[in-house]
């Protein structure tokens, strides 16, 4: 039977410079608590900023397209409003249209459909009326309010619309 020299266990005071030496230096188990935390809240603030970004993006988006797409009608709504007839010899008669008469059936129109109430700061802008007499355009104005970045943004913002029609004589 062989006889093993006894293994001195370390003394206390041993054993507390090593605990010492070890949060001094960094122990590679130590050192590295706390970052998982530290990189999920960045990976999380990164993400919240990116959905709030596509938000505000796609509703500007959204309110441009329905402000398209109401310009849109009432510049069909104004083609159709024409008062006198161009009756040209040998041609077919065509409809004239009137700046005066265009605008006012625009905003009669945007009034009879709500618009007014429905779009935030909704007006007509310029060039509203005919260019020459046979297309009615109409160019509205207004303000799209992003969610949550309305508070970095509070006059909102602006949008612009501009939509055109043909006044044509049928048979």
């Amino acid at each position: 039977m062989t006889i093993l020299p006894d293994i001195e266990r370390p003394s206390h005071r041993t054993r507390l410079v090593t605990c010492l030496l070890r949060r001094f230096r960094g122990d590679p188990r130590e050192r590295d608590s706390g970052q998982t935390t530290i990189v999920l809240l960045g990976f999380t603030l990164v993400t919240l900023l990116l959905v709030i970004t596509i938000m505000a993006i796609t509703s500007v988006y959204i309110g441009e397209r329905k402000l398209q797409s109401l310009a849109d009608r009432a510049s069909s709504a104004s083609a159709d409003t024409f008062t006198d007839l161009d009756r040209t010899a040998g041609a077919a008669p065509s409809p004239i249209l009137t700046h005066d008469g265009v605008a006012g059936a625009a905003s009669s129109y945007l009034g009879t459909v709500g618009a007014f109430d429905e779009v935030q700061q909704l007006s007509l802008g310029a060039p509203t009326g005919t260019s020459d007499g046979l297309t009615a355009q109409v160019t509205l104005n207004a303000v799209v309010h992003p969610p949550v970045v309305n508070y970095i943004i509070p006059a909102g913002v602006p949008i612009t619309a501009t939509g055109d029609a043909r006044a044509v004589m049928g048979r």
